[in-house]
């Protein structure tokens, strides 16, 4: 069979990083993985297949560029009794690459979090995506893992993603009567709709 694996190395080239080099954890700042000025640092200590989630995560980042950069949210605060929305504006050149299953997520800011969940699930969906994994979903997660070249743990997690985005799709191409599309309390008077619109004389 084919190897299914994406070449995350070419579309990490193709999203403009320059370079990807492996640095003890000491040098991160905390941090397990860091983007600046085109060079993607990752920590060495990293297994191959977290790296690779690591540079994929990365290049979500970069691939949405304009939201990260800058965010802005209004929050209205409530109780205060003073109805203000206050912007919040984060920027920042040196995102994050918080690894899937890290338990540093949690110690986040709910905004930034609920980011870096994101970019964990773009992460999976662009090594593990739906077409190559369907023609391997009859195997082991491990040697599935194996050839995706990710570890076990993200295809555990990619096998319920799929199926639901499966049920997504597979629901929306099913045909319905148009009874269940429609409204009933909705007439429509195609004639009259036509004849507004002079686009055709119903009569002739």
């Amino acid at each position: 069979m084919l190897d299914p694996s994406v070449d995350i190395w070419k579309i990490a080239d193709a999203c403009g990083i320059r370079d990807v080099i492996f640095v003890p954890a000491d040098q991160l700042g905390g941090k397990h993985a860091v983007y600046e000025n085109g060079v993607v640092k990752i920590d060495e200590n990293d297994a191959p297949g977290q790296r690779l989630f690591d540079l994929a995560h990365e290049v979500g980042h970069i691939v949405f560029n304009d939201v990260t950069m800058s965010v802005q949210v209004n929050i209205t605060l409530s109780g205060m009794g003073t109805g203000k929305n206050l912007p919040i504006v984060t920027s920042s050149v040196a995102y994050k690459a918080a690894r899937q299953g890290t338990k540093k997520k949690p110690e986040l800011p709910p905004i930034e979090r609920e980011m870096e969940y994101f970019f964990d699930h773009f992460a999976a969906c662009l090594l593990v995506p739906i077409n190559r994994f369907q023609l391997w979903e009859d195997k082991t997660d491990k040697e599935i893992a194996e050839a995706f070249k990710v570890e076990e743990k993200c295809i555990k997690n990619r096998r319920p993603e799929i199926a639901y985005e499966i049920g997504i799709l597979t629901e929306g191409m099913k045909p319905h009567p148009i009874e269940a599309i429609t409204d009933p309390d909705v007439k429509l008077d195609i004639e009259d709709i036509l004849r507004e619109a002079n686009c055709v004389d119903v009569n002739r």
